[in-house]
């Protein structure tokens, strides 16, 4: 287990340090106001992807030991038909973005569906280094298009960045579905109705959970948006990424505990390892904020420009809760793997209620330092 760890985490080192690169591009070249627009495009594109997981989410790693997986790909797929309608008219009737990117969404959205209902699919067979890679290799293309779109052909617009995300996903989707091909040998549809009710039983609640924690996430962009600037927002998402980065441990660990829980006989086991991985992930999130505690402010501003001057004060404002969430990730494997998402969809729902009552609040008093407060 340690191997696959290990490598998880390597690989998930190479992602974020791709991801600030992104960053830093994106920001010194697009200003904070596009990166306001470019955090709420991507925020659109993963509530359309968690409508979707409510049947092919993060519920098919638990499932797909207990039923075949041709049937599942194939409700799967038929539900991603279903949720583009539903996801669609969420995004549009909320206004969650500029009408001018809205069909960008919806595409990006349904490419990233499937690409997420494959990596699922593969996560569960325990092809974990397959799944890295390629989550990796997504990264690393976003990276290259946009430099690429940037630097060589002078296009400083958002749209380098709407690009790069065609480009990524598109060709992540391509591999993993090769990758799919490979190592699934049998593909049997059986039993369909008994999959479906499963999908339902188990995936709405875990998926009603992933929801509610999202919006723990990401309430604060809204409400940020509402109550300030796209330039705030900006500033805000950027230092909250690079937070978030410190979750690499976690979730690396994350990767490899949860479908070995699911597929563990033994409760014992897998409350045991769940303990172990708890106190080692606070330790090692402990030393990453105290990390990024030591650097100046005078650092972040020379990476992201001097429109990001007060990333540090957002980073100390969210570190708390960042490290909080770094050792609940690790407990809610548990519940989901033992078949006990309840646990995990009560405690988010408690956090959302705290989260949009402390964030209506705070938040128009006091910018992004509430959001901070309210993480």
């Amino acid at each position: 287990m340690f191997k696959l760890i290990i490598n998880t985490l390597g690989t998930k080192l190479v992602t974020v340090l791709a991801n600030i690169l992104i960053m830093v591009i994106a920001s010194r070249n697009l200003g904070s106001a596009n990166m306001g627009n470019i955090s709420l495009i991507v925020l659109s594109v993963v509530i359309f992807l968690q409508i979707n997981n409510i049947i092919a989410g993060p519920a098919l790693v638990y499932l797909l030991p207990r039923f075949e997986t041709g049937s599942i790909l194939l409700l799967s797929y038929f539900w991603l038909l279903i949720t583009t309608g539903i996801g669609s008219g969420t995004i549009f009737i909320l206004e969650l973005i500029p009408k001018t990117y809205f069909f960008h969404v919806v595409v990006l959205a349904i490419i990233y569906s499937l690409l997420s209902i494959h990596l699922t699919i593969l996560l569960s067979k325990e092809k974990i280094k397959t799944h890295n890679y390629i989550l990796t290799g997504n990264t690393i293309l976003l990276l290259l298009t946009l430099s690429i779109f940037i630097y060589l052909f002078h296009e400083k617009n958002i749209y380098a960045y709407i690009i790069g995300l065609y480009v990524a996903y598109g060709l992540s989707l391509l591999v993993s579905t090769i990758m799919l091909i490979i190592n699934i040998k049998k593909i049997r549809i059986e039993n369909v109705y008994g999959t479906l009710r499963a999908l339902f039983k188990y995936g709405s609640i875990m998926q009603l959970s992933n929801i509610l924690q999202l919006l723990n996430y990401r309430m604060n962009y809204f409400l940020i948006e509402r109550f300030w600037n796209k330039s705030i927002l900006g500033v805000y998402s950027v230092g909250n990424q690079i937070s978030e980065g410190i979750w690499i441990f976690s979730n690396s660990a994350s990767t490899v505990l949860y479908p070995k829980i699911s597929n563990s006989k033994e409760s014992n086991y897998a409350a045991y390892t769940t303990l172990f991985f708890m106190k080692i992930t606070a330790i090692v999130t402990l030393v990453l904020i105290s990390v990024l505690f030591t650097l100046p402010v005078q650092f972040y501003t020379y990476i992201f420009g001097n429109e990001f001057n007060s990333v540090k004060t957002v980073i100390l404002s969210v570190s708390f809760g960042i490290f909080f969430l770094a050792v609940s990730k690790i407990m809610s494997n548990f519940f989901s793997g033992t078949g006990k998402p309840h646990i995990n969809t009560i405690s988010s729902g408690i956090g959302l209620v705290i989260v949009t009552i402390f964030g209506l609040v705070l938040i128009p008093r006091w910018a992004f330092v509430g959001a901070g407060i309210t993480a």
